[in-house]
């Protein structure tokens, strides 16, 4: 899809906490159906994430304006097991790095912890101007976990199905914040 936008030419920095949330959410949707499908990324980035527009949908009918589309799946491994009984892997080469001496991650884990690196990235963004929204803080935290390099099934961070929850719930206490603002 080289005709859609990189993410980084997003204005984040002028956009609403909304608007945030939910290019957030779109993207923890796709990796959940990635893992429903027992499909794990293992390569999740800012550069292999990209924003359709209303124009790209007029020239190609399988593009919907407005939506965050996954990429660059030369990585990506279909595995036998679904999430929550997957044991470790080796991880490929991945554009974010591991922590410090860990190799092997669960593979659906490894997608969440790197969610949590891409949602840092555009928080940052976000907040450059403007001070940080402690509750998206805390969800990028809690998303990246304390790794320790789970040898099994991982446990130290949420699946991309709790995640969505998750950010469910925060779209909707956003909306009651702005809503009172």
């Amino acid at each position: 899809m080289p005709c859609l936008r990189e993410l980084d030419s997003v204005p984040f920095h002028n956009a609403s906490l909304g608007f945030l949330l939910s290019f957030s959410h779109q993207i923890v949707e796709g990796v959940e159906h990635l893992h429903r499908n027992r499909v794990a990324h293992l390569d999740l980035c800012t550069d292999n994430l990209v924003l359709a527009h209303d124009q790209h949908a007029v020239a190609d009918r399988r593009v919907e304006g407005k939506k965050v589309y996954i990429i660059d799946f030369h990585t990506s491994q279909q595995l036998e097991l679904p999430p929550g009984t997957q044991h470790a892997i080796l991880l490929p080469y991945t554009q974010i790095d591991p922590p410090p001496g860990i190799k092997h991650f669960d593979p659906y884990s490894w997608d969440v912890y790197c969610l949590g690196h891409v949602f840092e990235e555009r928080l940052q963004v976000y907040s450059y101007r403007r001070e940080e929204p402690r509750v998206v803080r805390w969800f990028v935290q809690w998303l990246k976990g304390t790794e320790r390099g789970c040898g099994s099934v991982c446990r130290c961070r949420p699946t991309a199905r709790r995640a969505r929850q998750m950010l469910t719930f925060l779209r909707g206490l956003a909306y009651i914040i702005e809503v009172l603002s």
